[in-house]
């Protein structure tokens, strides 16, 4: 992160952050930067041992108390709504929810069911939906907030073989607008980040290095993105530097769409 004239140029010291599906990827890197940068965290995750773990990291290395991890399944709406008044609970309030939490199941969608979809839109669309359902009258009754919903350009310009993921997060991009709409005059920031291909240990894992190659020529910076690019991303948005900024879509895509 780059500094101002008076300091960090993004501070979250003291900041009460929930982040969900953080316990590997771009979730992960993201609240390692958070508890660096002075945040108090909530971090959920499908796999709960993996939330605790990294809970675990951030209070060794940032002191007691500044974190805790728990599992979480976004498409149900009862599990989220326990960890934000977990989070609320612990640590008296609420500044910011990050709805991280995101896969998808690829193929052609005439070979897909809809148990397919149902994963994709449960986790992708109403894994959103119910975070920013559960967080909302906390942050409403506080006076303001930040969300910030990952999502992806798929919602945007839609991609083959991913049908049902990019019908999810187009729909991510439709509600964050509208959301931002409704709450805007009670101080709560509804943003939303889409993604480009991101070297994630999953990406890594499922594309060799040749098809990688192949993709970077649609790019025009001339790479796919890190995880520290979509993180910082997401950082800005939820900072207090995005202090007029409300309903609005990032892409963090290094130019491989461009959408006006």
């Amino acid at each position: 992160m780059g500094k101002g004239t008076d300091g960090p140029f993004i501070d979250f010291e003291g900041k009460r952050v929930a982040i969900t599906g953080a316990g590997a990827g771009i979730g992960r890197v993201t609240a390692l930067e958070l508890a660096r940068l002075g945040a108090r965290l909530a971090i959920s995750d499908l796999d709960g041992d993996r939330a605790s773990a990294l809970a675990k990291r951030v209070c060794e290395a940032h002191g007691r108390s500044r974190a805790i991890g728990v599992a979480c399944d976004v498409r149900d709406h009862a599990q989220v709504t326990s960890f934000l008044d977990d989070a609320i609970a612990t640590f008296g309030g609420l500044d910011v929810l990050i709805n991280n939490a995101g896969t998808a199941r690829p193929g052609p969608f005439a070979d897909s069911t809809p148990d397919d979809w149902a994963f994709d839109v449960g986790i992708c669309l109403y894994g959103v939906m119910n975070g920013v359902h559960a967080a909302l009258p906390h942050m409403v009754e506080q006076g303001g907030g930040r969300i910030v919903n990952c999502c992806s350009d798929a919602g945007r310009v839609g991609e083959p073989m991913l049908a049902a993921y990019s019908a999810a997060k187009a729909g991510v991009v439709g509600f964050t607008k509208a959301i931002a709409k409704e709450v805007g005059a009670s101080g709560v920031h509804v943003n939303c980040v889409c993604f480009g291909t991101t070297l994630t240990e999953a990406i890594q894992e499922l594309l060799p290095e040749e098809m990688r190659q192949k993709m970077v020529r649609r790019y025009p910076l001339g790479r796919l993105g890190t995880m520290e690019d979509q993180a910082n991303a997401v950082l800005l948005l939820a900072s207090d530097r995005a202090s007029f900024i409300t309903g609005q879509v990032l892409s963090s895509n290094g130019g491989y769409a461009m959408v006006g």
